[in-house]
């Protein structure tokens, strides 16, 4: 069993391997967390990199929360799985998709940007994709890929329009569906994330749904920043938070797992620095003749503990 896009995940523990059958859909699945994320540093980072280096790319915090996720994804890679054909797959890429209007109006159009990282690459890496994408999104001269792909297809009639999706739907079920279809609607990458504080959304982050369609297992939404004064005595204190809604699908990873994600995410972002390193990655998920090895060796070493508690007894 292959996927052009994913590797088949074996060493999947016993009780989890169920969920897929239980819970065949992503909307059976969901599971919702707000998390307000300290983003004191990550602000602090932000105008000490832009006053230190006037002549180079200026941060932005949204690059740096991009940075930040992405980096996560790939130290904790179990949440870049997802769930097909009552199985689990390692993504083979770290993507990332956004919204990005082109104006603050409410007849500007908006697109939607997939973009692919390596998970080796560093903080100007990440931020210099990020930029390219938003200012080439914001020419509206020119359309992207996505809008220019659906606006092909809705150029034939209804029926067409149906077996087409219906035939795509078909191949990205079994794995088969090409790399340009994929990237066509920016719902098969590891993450979306959608800055609802860009639009001025006020009172927290809404939690938004996966889809069915695609491959995306994880969906975060970003509020609005948000800056509080604390005095004691003399001192006055501030902090930047943002309220941040995570969508998961629980079938890829368990809770304990996912907590720890969301920790180190905002380890990250308390010192978003070591985003300028390169990152020191996770092995790759077992093969299926690795993982049948090591069963192999455990079930042996068990066999010879019980042997030498006869022997004790």
């Amino acid at each position: 069993m292959r996927r052009n896009d994913a590797t088949l995940v074996v060493d999947v523990p016993q009780y989890r391997r169920i969920f897929p059958h239980i819970m065949k859909k992503r909307c059976d699945s969901l599971v919702y967390q707000t998390v307000e994320i300290d983003l004191t540093k990550t602000v602090q980072f932000v105008k000490q990199q832009n006053r230190l280096h006037p002549d180079e790319h200026q941060y932005r915090v949204f690059e740096i929360f991009v940075a930040a996720v992405m980096r996560t994804i790939a130290l904790r890679p179990e949440v870049n799985r997802f769930v097909a054909r009552y199985n689990y797959w390692q993504r083979k890429e770290h993507s990332l998709t956004f919204v990005i209007k082109e104006d603050y109006t409410d007849e500007a159009p908006e697109h939607s940007s997939p973009i692919i990282m390596d998970p080796n690459m560093t903080l100007p890496e990440m931020a210099a994709i990020i930029d390219r994408t938003i200012r080439e999104a914001r020419q509206p001269s020119i359309e992207n890929f996505t809008d220019e792909a659906i606006g092909f297809f809705l150029r034939f009639p209804l029926c067409i329009v149906r077996a087409v999706i219906n035939l795509a739907r078909i191949l990205d079920y079994f794995g088969k569906a090409p790399k340009a279809l994929r990237e066509a609607d920016g719902l098969h990458t590891s993450v979306f994330v959608a800055n609802l504080g860009s639009i001025g959304l006020a009172g927290g982050s809404p939690h938004h749904h996966l889809y069915e369609w695609g491959t995306t297992s994880m969906f975060v939404t970003m509020g609005t920043l948000r800056r509080t004064r604390t005095r004691l005595g003399d001192k006055t204190t501030f902090k930047d938070t943002m309220e941040v809604g995570f969508t998961v699908d629980e079938r890829v990873t368990d809770g304990f797992y996912f907590m720890n994600t969301i920790r180190l995410f905002q380890e990250l972002l308390n010192n978003p620095e070591r985003l300028l390193e390169r990152p020191v990655l996770p092995p790759p998920p077992k093969t299926k003749k690795e993982y049948k090895l090591e069963r192999k060796a455990q079930k042996r070493a068990r066999r010879i503990e019980r042997k030498q508690a006869k022997k004790s007894a």
